[in-house]
């Protein structure tokens, strides 16, 4: 079941792009449509992580995934476009990527490994900090119709959103980081609160939910 469900999402990867190259009304660009944002490389790991089931990439998922999809849902934020389609793709794919990790935890035994969540924000900083570079490249060498903004390190993403202020670039991309940090250390204590490590036991409770 697990191996179907992973076909079926890579299938879900490339329902845009295809519907964006047979309807002449949807743009495809290089500045806005490939998937650059955390969330879009969410929905193609978990659809790997059906057959490799890496811990690191579950670890990678069930933190980034879940803080995507959380404020994708609540603060949506279209960028190609609010056609039928698109909305079903968008809240598709938002739904999978905080759903996926839950699943494999609870079917499949995985779990966070201790300061996973600092881990995973170093990952992420120099993940983000590569695509402002490539951001910075596509709109200056290659300047189209839109500016590229993957994972929102060219401007503040549009959204009524409390860890994002309207602020100027780049003081706008600590407060990211800051709410980042704090996201995730309450996804490790929901995650941890669920499954804790056994090599823990020995620690305080408080401390395993942090660690």
């Amino acid at each position: 079941m697990l191996k179907r469900l992973g076909v079926f999402l890579f299938l879900g990867n490339v329902t845009l792009p295809l519907y964006a190259i047979l309807d002449p009304d949807q743009a495809l660009t290089w500045h806005r449509s490939l998937p650059l944002h955390f969330c879009g490389m969410n929905y193609i790991l978990i659809a790997v992580n059906c057959f490799a089931r890496n811990r690191f990439v579950f670890l990678f998922t069930a933190f980034l995934g879940t803080i995507g999809g959380v404020h994708g849902i609540l603060t949506p934020q279209l960028v190609v476009g609010d056609a039928p389609l698109v909305l079903v793709d968008y809240y598709m794919r938002h739904t999978a990527i905080i759903f996926f990790p839950i699943i494999m935890a609870r079917s499949f035994g995985f779990q966070f490994i201790r300061f996973g969540w600092m881990w995973i924000y170093v990952a992420a900083a120099l993940l983000s900090s590569s695509i402002g570079v490539f951001n910075w490249v596509l709109n200056t060498f290659f300047a189209g119709d839109v500016m590229a903004n993957y994972m929102y390190m060219w401007e503040a993403p549009k959204a009524d959103n409390p860890f994002v202020p309207k602020w100027p670039w780049p003081y706008y991309i600590f407060a990211l980081h800051a709410g980042l940090n704090a996201n995730m250390l309450a996804i490790n204590i929901v995650y941890r609160w669920r499954s804790p490590l056994a090599s823990m036991a020995q620690l305080p409770r408080w401390k395993q939910l942090l660690t």
